[in-house]
Order: C-alpha cells, then structure tokens, then sequence
C-alpha cells in the first residue's frame, strides 16, 4: 500500500508523461504502457462516456474484473455502489472539466464487496483532443483497520486509566479509615481511664483493623505482581487435588461453624493427579471458599466439587456453590474487576479488600485454566475453574 503522497506522485508523473509533445508521444508509449501495468494502485483509464478503455493488474486484483470483463463497460456500473451512482458521475464531470479529483469514497468488488477507497482522477487528452479520465484506487482497508486497532487501543487506555483512578482512590479510602479507627481507639485508651475489659475490647478491636490492614496490603501486593506474568513464575509440581481441596476445607471449618454453615466436599474416590502451583491453587480454592462463607447466611451450605476425566484428556472442573444471597446480573460482567465488590459486607458483616476474585481469576489463567460465575439473586452463587492437568507452558 501506498502513502498518499506516493499516489499524487505517480498521477504527476503519469501527468508529465501523458501530456508531452505530439512528435514526442510515439516515443513515450513502451514507457506508458509499461508504468500503468506496473502501477501498485488499482487504475483505469476510461473515456468521456465512462467506458472503460485499460485497467491495469492492480485494479483486476481488487476489484476482481478482468480486463476482458471491464473493457467497454461504463466504470460506474462496474465499481461504484448505487446509491453512489450520482457522486461517481459527478465526479467524472469535473474530472472532465480538469479539476483533480482526490477524496475518499466506496466501491464494489465483482462479489459485492464493498471496499473504502481512496480516489485521484485526473483528466487525459489524446491527440484528437478526446478526453478521458485516468482513475486511481488505494485500498483503504489496512488504514481503517489500523485506524480501528488505534481507537481500541485508545479505549483501552482510557478504561486502564479510570480503573487506576478508582482504584487508587479505594486504596486510598480503606487505607486511611481503618487507620483513622485504629488513631481514636488509641488516644480514647491513652486520655481516658479504662478498666482491664475496655481495654481488651480496644484491643481486639485494633487487632481486627490491623488484620484487615495487613490483609489489604498483601492482597495488594499480589494483585500487582499478578499483573506481570514475568514477576509470577508457577512453580509447578504434581500433586493431589483432592488432598489440597480437603486441606483447604479443614481449615476454614472454624470460619464456617461461626455462621453455622456446612462445608460439604463432592470429591472423587480416586486421586486428582495435576501438575499445577500447589500454593497459588490453595490460594484460589481459600479465596473462592472464603467468598462464598462470607455472602452466605447463618445456617446455609457451600460445597466443593472436583470433577475429572479418567484419562485426564479434558479440563478438570472445580465448583464452589453456596446458597447465598446470590448476585444481580448486572454486577456479574465486572467481578473480576479489582474492587468490584469491595463496598459490600458479608451476611455476618465481613470485610473483604475487593481483590480476591481478581487474584483468582489471574492465577487461573496462568495455570491455562478459565473461571466463571452463575448467580441469581436470592438462590445462590456457582463459580467453575476449569483447569488443565497441566499448564500449557510456563509462563
């Protein structure tokens, strides 16, 4: 493809050569002829009736006529749209009148493709005065493509900045609020007397800032290394998933029993081989079975299912279902978004840092694996991990 400047300087030099002198044009002929074939724009050259008198190879190529097809056959009826019939005609008469044309248009394959164009027309004239018109065409697709690639690209950016901006402003909030508690709490300790139980209610209550404190930070920590694959390698091994899976459950039985849920495991009899970061799977199935204790009522159930092809020749399938408060839908497109869910307590009042199903998400897709969520409001929430029974390549 052309620049356009490199168009208006094959016009001025077909300009040049199709206007020399009249004992001189017999001699420029084999030159003519051979710059019009070779010309890496489509062209045609056509006579004051719009009929067709040469086209050259670049012009059969994109327009997919043959010479044999185009010759004597109105351009317009050829190549141009119909609805566009009017602007090609008159195009053609101030073409004829001498004006340079040079504008950007459409026009029609032999298919019915409809290609955007740029066009340069300019009149000739032969020996017995007739005139005629020298029609040149640069495909415009890979511009508009790269157009399209640019205002994506744009967009992109655009949307990465708001979501700093939000997220910088979160931080920002549940940095300093906590903070802010954990500054009355000591000075309420320091000015005024307290006997040993206040003291100890101030104090747990620190505690509990600062572990919410400590939990935002490292949480924020590995959310911005997940965004760097070169800085998370997986450190992969082989290992049960079933045994990681029955881990994480024992350990978050104490947070369960506090709301009275039941944590029930749907695992097979036989073992799960997978080859996989043991310590960032533990990471996803804690993230994802502490979410789903933390939106369910007092009495509810969250179960963990681990499904798997014997001969390991498809994805293993992890679900987390609860019965939970569930999710709208509209907050389903964006939850996996950083913070997303940040501002929303548990059923017991829980805190989350709004980073947990983000870290999810990313550490998955390193293993090669998928995530998604089904929810309805009010029935409870399923998530499925879809993993690989080993990744694909190291990242």
């Amino acid at each position: 493809m052309l620049p356009m400047c490199s168009a208006a300087m094959y016009v001025a030099t077909l300009t040049a050569a199709l206007f020399p002198p009249l004992r001189k044009r017999r001699n420029h002929e084999p030159f003519l002829s051979l710059l019009f074939e070779h010309l890496p724009m489509a062209a045609a050259i056509v006579d004051a009736s719009d009929r067709v008198l040469a086209i050259n190879p670049a012009f059969t190529r994109l327009f997919e006529y043959t010479e044999a097809e185009a010759l004597g056959r109105p351009l317009g009826e050829l190549i141009v749209p119909e609805e566009l019939r009017t602007q090609g005609l008159e195009f053609t008469e101030r073409a004829l009148h001498g004006e340079l044309i040079s504008t950007e248009s459409v026009r029609c394959s032999r298919s019915g493709e409809r290609i955007p164009v740029w066009i340069m027309g300019i009149v000739l004239r032969t020996p017995l005065r007739r005139k005629g018109i020298l029609a040149l065409y640069q495909d415009m697709r890979p511009i508009h493509q790269q157009r399209q690639q640019l205002q994506q690209l744009l967009e992109q950016a655009q949307q990465l900045m708001a979501a700093r901006d939000r997220m910088l402003a979160t931080i920002s909030h549940d940095l300093r609020s906590p903070l802010a508690t954990a500054q009355g709490l000591c000075q309420l300790i320091l000015s005024e007397p307290t006997d040993a139980d206040q003291v100890r209610t101030h104090a747990t209550k620190l505690a509990e800032l600062l572990d919410y404190q400590l939990k935002l930070i490292g949480d924020l920590l590995t959310y911005f290394r997940t965004q760097t694959a070169e800085k998370l390698e997986l450190e992969l091994e082989e290992f049960d998933l079933c045994e990681l899976a029955v881990q994480v459950l024992d350990a978050l039985t104490l947070s369960a029993y506090r709301k009275q849920i039941q944590l029930v495991p749907r695992l097979p009899e036989e073992s799960v081989p997978i080859r996989a970061d043991r310590y960032k799977l533990q990471r996803v199935l804690t993230n994802l079975l502490t979410n789903a204790i933390k939106f369910t009522p007092n009495g509810g159930t969250v179960e963990l299912e681990v499904t798997t092809d014997p001969t390991l020749s498809r994805p293993i399938i992890v679900r987390v279902r609860d019965t939970g408060v569930g999710i709208p839908a509209e907050l389903l497109p964006n939850l996996f978004e950083p913070f997303s869910a940040a501002v929303k307590p548990g059923t017991g009042g829980e805190r989350g840092t709004g980073l947990g199903l983000a870290i999810v998400k990313r550490l998955v897709e390193l293993h090669g694996g998928a995530i998604s969520i089904s929810s309805q409001p009010g029935s409870g929430t399923t998530v499925e991990v879809s993993l690989p029974p080993s990744p694909p390549s190291s990242p």
